[in-house]
């Protein structure tokens, strides 16, 4: 089975895809960390030209799609834990914008992922990645709840940042990605939306796993 788990930062969806990838015993791609490991390598190498930037599809990072985790290497180090911070979330928003990237980085995705079963998160794994992926996600929640939770994990992380900056950061970004005129990101029109303001991730997990069994019982 292909699923795929798509929303906004901060709206639980890598938890809950993480989860289902679990239960199932699929393996899990996280799309935005790779988004975030080429902007990392972006950032360490000095790359802004949009040219330069697709040259690292001829050696990019090794991404491997695990049950429950996805790792990220380049050159030789898993690059994974270095990739949650603010500042490479930014140059990942950004380069993602460029239309000629996002072409090669859903080929990229598309060839790792060939002929498996998968769950699939991100912002547009339903609607521009794998459009024909067996049944889809949009996992959201207001703003207000998201930024919370995006605070609550970076501090976990040791990352100092206040609650406003991260607020002010997810708006921005909810901005920008909505109003590309290319790839922009928006609910695949046939996802399941689980709004999750007030959901545990446990009753989230529960209502994804309710709609995939009323799925098969229909196959």
């Amino acid at each position: 089975m292909r699923i795929t788990i798509d929303g906004p930062a901060g709206s639980g969806k890598s938890t809950v895809a993480k989860e289902v990838s679990k239960r199932l015993g699929i393996p899990y791609l996280n799309t935005g960390l790779v988004y975030r490991a080429f902007a990392y390598v972006c950032m360490q190498e000095g790359l802004e030209d949009e040219r330069d930037i697709l040259r690292l599809f001829e050696r990019p990072p090794h991404v491997v799609p695990q049950v429950g985790e996805t790792l990220v290497y380049y050159q030789g180090k898993e690059i994974s834990p270095l990739l949650s911070s603010e500042d490479v979330g930014r140059v990942a928003s950004i380069i993602a914008s460029y239309p000629s990237f996002r072409e090669r980085i859903n080929e990229f995705f598309r060839s790792l992922m060939n002929h498996k079963q998968f769950v699939a998160e991100g912002r547009d794994a339903g609607s521009f990645i794998f459009p024909d992926a067996d049944i889809k996600f949009f996992i959201t929640a207001s703003v207000e709840e998201r930024a919370m939770r995006r605070y609550k994990q970076l501090k976990a992380q040791g990352i100092e940042i206040t609650y406003e900056d991260v607020l002010r950061a997810l708006v921005e970004r909810d901005e920008r990605d909505k109003n590309r005129p290319l790839y922009p990101f928006l609910p695949p029109k046939d996802a399941i939306v689980i709004d999750t303001t007030n959901l545990s991730v446990e009753e989230v997990v529960e209502r994804v796993l309710s709609q995939l069994r009323e799925y098969n019982r229909k196959l």
